[in-house]
């Protein structure tokens, strides 16, 4: 195979390689900021079925059902943002600051969960507030290093 022939096969391969590749991290990049959003949404239910409980608007046993289910859907995702693959330095240091902020939520949610059961405002109160401080970090970690 003559020279130019060598060097035109390997730039193809080089651009295949490149744009495989790119496409690639940008799905990575996608899917998490699917999980964060999940994430996001779940945290949201949690927070207004806590409010709601507070101000009587919701029984105690559906508002522990519903905390129940948004810590089980949080911890699904903190398990799917896990298994998401990327090759990028700076995305898995996201990540992995990601799945500890996902693990607080879920935490967060339980502790208003376990208050609730005990009938303790005031502490249901506290979580409310805890869960929205961790709600705004985990809004700022919507932003993706590229």
């Amino acid at each position: 195979m003559p020279e130019v022939g060598k060097c035109t096969l390997l730039i193809h391969y080089l651009l295949i390689t490149l744009c495989l590749t790119s496409c690639s991290n940008k799905s990575s990049s996608e899917d998490l900021t699917k999980e964060i959003q999940n994430v996001s949404s779940w945290s949201a239910t949690a927070h207004m079925v806590g409010d709601a409980w507070i101000h009587g608007a919701v029984p105690k046993k559906y508002a522990q059902t519903t905390l129940k289910k948004a810590q089980e859907e949080i911890l699904k995702e903190r398990d799917n943002i896990v298994k998401l693959q990327t090759s990028q330095q700076a995305i898995k240091q996201h990540k992995t600051v990601l799945i500890s902020e996902v693990s607080l939520l879920a935490n967060k949610t339980e502790k208003m969960s376990i208050a609730i059961a005990q009938i303790n405002r005031a502490e249901v109160q506290k979580s409310l507030e805890e869960l929205e401080a961790e709600s705004r970090v985990l809004n700022r970690l919507r932003k993706i290093p590229e």
